[in-house]
């Protein structure tokens, strides 16, 4: 650098809040946060486990989570880009150490467009304070896009989403018939109508509904849509220091996970697993899909105990009920949960958690109800 020669340093940027800064040499203004979380729990043994010895009932987790969020200010409007990516590795699942990109999306105005979350989802990436306990709605990204109109604290969100993302674990059950699920050609259409208050204090809420194709892979077979609808909201409670109640309750009509049936749910639910299909094609009755059904209700309260103590209370209920064919007794379940948490911050940015939670699930005439109670730690640093 020769004598006088001009230094750019780092610029704070006000304009989106704090933590932003200029890239040096651009308009454009960039955060960077993130958070390490280290889990580690136990869970009992359901009864009706055979294989005892061959589950883990105590598990370790480590996760970390690193955001990029970048914002322009253009004549018309914000135009921003926010990327997520998250590291874990997790000695109980299926693949040991992973990395992935969480999400990844642009907006422009009302504009959203990528792997982001959907509008049909509230309870999950707003709440869900749930660190081990399986909980029941609309879970997971999806690649969409879509466009929200605002008026004054009233919204609209129109959403197109890959299908894909939204079939359960298996599409189609089957009793003699295909079991492959076809080639996605309608993607699923959203819709969520809102009015949200939580700037002023009260809350927000806000009804949903969903259109899902289901298409076999064998033609005989044909295809179908299924649908869900729910509602789902906030209350905040000023009379008591952070008090509020979070809630999501959908049903679904061979939809079935947007009711959290066959979705990415936390590793203690793998004990009391509740996989199902969208639909199902029936023996000796060629052309014919009969589609599931289903209702699920979740939420939470919690409270600030002292300014360092919080305590969440939570539950969620979930019924499944499989259409019965001629050669398979139906897969019909409940499923429900309760639980708590005490979480404590010791400085700013540190975290230390604790959950506890029974969870039960009653197959329908196959297999005995089985339940399950569990316990676990979470350390959490944010920045």
């Amino acid at each position: 650098m020769s004598k006088g020669e001009a230094v750019e340093y780092m610029k704070v940027c006000t304009a989106f809040g704090p933590g932003f800064f200029y890239i040096p040499g651009s308009d454009t203004c960039l955060k960077i946060f993130g958070q390490i979380r280290a889990d580690s729990w136990f869970q009992s043994t359901p009864k009706s486990e055979t294989n005892k010895r061959g589950v883990n009932q105590s598990q370790f987790r480590t996760n970390a989570r690193i955001r990029f969020d970048a914002r322009t200010q253009t004549e018309w409007g914000v135009l921003r880009s926010f990327i997520e990516i998250q590291a874990e590795s997790n000695a109980g699942a299926a693949t040991h150490d992973t990395f992935q990109i969480r999400q990844a999306y642009l907006q422009f105005g009302g504009l959203t467009a990528g792997y982001a979350w959907s509008p049909y989802a509230f309870y999950d990436p707003n709440y869900q304070a749930e660190f081990f306990a399986p909980y029941f709605g609309e879970q997971g990204r999806r690649n969409l896009i879509s466009y929200t109109a605002q008026f004054d604290k009233a919204f609209a969100t129109l959403s197109i989403e890959d299908g894909r993302d939204h079939r359960a674990s298996s599409s189609f059950g089957a009793s003699g018939g295909p079991t492959g699920i076809g080639g996605n050609v309608v993607p699923d259409i959203v819709g969520v109508i809102g009015y949200d208050d939580n700037k002023n204090g009260w809350g927000r809420v806000q009804v949903m509904g969903a259109l899902h194709q289901i298409r076999s892979i064998d033609p005989q077979y044909g295809g179908d849509y299924g649908y869900s609808v729910g509602v789902a909201g906030n209350v905040n409670f000023p009379i008591l220091s952070g008090a509020y109640v979070a809630w999501e309750a959908s049903y679904a009509d061979g939809a079935v996970k947007y009711l959290g049936v066959g979705g990415s749910q936390p590793d203690a639910s793998s004990q009391l697993n509740f996989s199902g299909s969208d639909a199902y094609t029936t023996n000796g009755i060629p052309h014919d899909i009969e589609r599931a059904k289903g209702f699920a209700v979740q939420g939470e309260a919690g409270l600030n105990v002292t300014k360092q103590l919080q305590a969440v209370l939570f539950g969620g209920y979930l019924h499944f009920d499989a259409p019965r064919v001629a050669t398979k007794i139906s897969d019909n379940f409940d499923y429900y949960v309760v639980g708590g948490q005490l979480n404590y911050t010791v400085v700013k940015g540190f975290i230390a958690g604790a959950e506890v939670w029974y969870q039960n699930k009653d197959p329908d005439g196959v297999t005995k109800t089985v339940d399950s109670v569990g316990a676990g730690v979470r350390l959490r640093r944010t920045f």
